[in-house]
């Protein structure tokens, strides 16, 4: 949800802070107070072009700033990972959307203090919210959307799940056949260089570690005689002199035992002693074993000097590790491999592409059929509340076409006559059409013109599908033109309902739509020091009375309109 949204410097506002909540969020207010400017200033953090001509003409930098909160939507959560966007926030959902405008015709956009492009602006906005005005910023006015719409309207999600990872392991193996056969003519061309180099590792032979083992192991013997004086003298020291260390130690242990006789603290020093005399005493032995190992052998070091070299002129050669050397000739291998079976894997492939497809497009078939079940559900739910929002003579209708490829390739399929395409959304091609009129036709929905009619369209589409949808915030502007009375109520109502699953904001002028908010804005606008300046405030509960009241009476505030804006009030408790 939009928790607040902050706003300096727009035209007639100089400085603002909205605070929104759950539910229903109305604007009302003076014509001209500013009302549309709070919505644009929306679609500005979202990503729409901006015109800098609204800056306030006493500054120099417009700001507009949202929090967002979240909790657990997967759909934000992984856009925030995918660009690497999440707050300091121990919260992963919030979100701080900012963006200024200078007059000198700069603009920068931050999501969470980052830095970001307006193309991340428009893909975040396009998650998160729907404004449905006569600026078009409408999920459901593209087309491409309709079918996403329809799927997500889907009871049963085992077949769109199924076609989704179907889909996926099937362009995986058309990304791999590919690329086997744009490799033909390299693998033709760079056989004998394959084969050259292959065989020059391989006759060397390198192993895991090899080169660090050997130069340990020269160094080792090239250093032979100073190392055998340096162990002669250790044995010596340790073992074989007259005062040699472990006959020092074992005379001191002796003497202690003397002593132990009258003070049996000194037997736990004793231990500790004896157990140090017969760990240096295996030490020592150990060190003789060794000694006996250092020998010094021109042949031997010659041809570890020889070994080494031929290792490192590869690894120089090639500028790799011996892991990554060794892991060159695999991969060697298995081209030159390849190269001389070529068209025996490309067949194979071939065989396995023709299974896939078929039992692909078994599947699009099934994934049509419950989609066409599905449009007729959701056609007689929107044509139900057409008529509740006065759109009585409007018709909705969900149109499906067979998607048909030109030519046949990897991504289509012959079926009666007809080369059909699977593309990733199956084989359908939706869109969303609407009748305005009885004995008109059916045009598509993003032609439709009126802007008030365009509202009432979405406010039935999205009260068809509420709940099922994942864009958590709406927007409605201009959903009261042209309509009032029996049917603003109505209208009201399915505003009031969608609500419950969804954050609304909405500007109205009726009156039966103002009592059902949950959180009231007053927009008025002042003169002071003759410039006009916007003011926004958030009504309380006897406020947002006399503010239906004034809506109800023409700007005439009457005892009788008091009472009825209270009756109206009390319906919302009713619902």
């Amino acid at each position: 949800m939009l928790e607040k949204l902050y706003i300096k410097n727009y035209l007639i506002i100089k400085d603002a802070k909205l605070e929104f909540k759950k539910g229903l969020n109305i604007l009302t207010g003076e014509t001209g107070a500013g009302k549309t400017i709070i919505l644009d200033a929306l679609m500005l953090i979202l990503g729409e072009r901006a015109d800098y001509s609204i800056i306030s003409s006493e500054s120099e930098k417009l700001i507009i700033e949202g929090h967002f909160e979240f909790g657990n939507n997967k759909s934000v959560l992984r856009f925030l990972k995918e660009n690497d966007l999440f707050s300091d926030s121990e919260d992963k959902g919030c979100v701080i959307v900012r963006r200024e405008l200078t007059k000198k015709g700069s603009s920068r956009n931050f999501i969470n203090d980052t830095p970001v492009n307006i193309s991340s602006l428009k893909e975040f906005g396009n998650l998160i919210i729907d404004i449905h005005s006569q600026n078009e910023h409408q999920s459901l006015l593209k087309k491409e959307m309709h079918i996403d719409f329809l799927d997500g309207f889907m009871s049963d999600k085992k077949i769109t799940d199924t076609f989704v990872e179907k889909y996926s392991e099937y362009k995986i193996l058309i990304q791999n056949y590919n690329e086997l056969t744009g490799r033909k003519e390299e693998l033709a061309e760079k056989r004998g260089f394959i084969e050259f180099q292959l065989k020059e590792i391989n006759n060397v032979n390198p192993l895991p570690g090899e080169d660090d083992e050997l130069e340990n192991n020269l160094k080792k013997m090239e250093n032979s005689e100073e190392i055998s004086v340096s162990l002669d003298n250790a044995i010596n020291i340790i073992y074989e002199n007259e005062n040699n260390v472990l006959a020092g130690l074992l005379n001191s242990i002796k003497e202690l035992k003397k002593a132990a006789k009258y003070d049996v603290e000194l037997e736990r020093l004793i231990s500790t002693l004896e157990s140090g005399y017969h760990s240096i005493k295996d030490s020592a032995e150990e060190l003789r074993g060794y000694a006996a190992s250092v020998v010094f052998d021109p042949l031997q070091i010659e041809q570890v000097r020889t070994r080494l070299g031929a290792l490192t002129f590869l690894r120089k050669k090639y500028k790799m590790t011996m892991q990554e050397l060794i892991d060159k000739a695999e991969a060697l291998t298995k081209e030159l491999n390849l190269s001389e079976n070529f068209d025996f894997e490309l067949e194979k492939l071939e065989k396995e592409i023709s299974v896939k497809k078929k039992a692909l497009y078994d599947i699009c078939k099934e994934l049509s059929k419950n989609r066409k079940k599905t449009a007729k559900e959701l056609e007689k739910r929107v044509n139900s509340y057409l008529k509740e929002v006065g759109l009585d003579s409007a018709e909705f209708m969900i149109n499906f076409e067979i998607q048909e490829s030109g030519e046949s390739d990897n991504y289509s399929i012959k079926d009666g006559g007809k080369n059909i395409k699977i593309t990733s959304n199956g084989i359908d091609d939706v869109e969303f059409l609407i009748k305005a009129n009885k004995g008109g036709e059916f045009t598509p929905l993003r032609k439709t013109a009126s802007g008030g009619e365009i509202s009432r369209i979405m406010l039935s589409l999205k009260a068809s599908t509420s709940g099922k949808d994942n864009v958590p915030i709406l927007v409605f502007d201009e959903i009261d033109a042209g309509i009032s009375g029996k049917i603003a109520g109505k209208v009201g109502k399915l505003l009031r309902n969608l609500s419950a699953s969804h954050q609304i904001i909405s500007i109205t002028h009726l009156p039966q739509i103002a009592a059902l908010s949950d959180n009231h804005f007053y927009i008025s606008k002042n003169e002071t020091n003759k410039k006009t300046i916007a003011e926004i405030t958030v009504l309380n509960e006897n406020e947002k009375i006399k503010e239906v009241a004034r809506l109800l009476s023409s700007e005439k505030i009457t005892d009788a309109s008091l009472n009825t804006a209270k009756e109206l009030i009390k319906e919302k408790i009713k619902h």
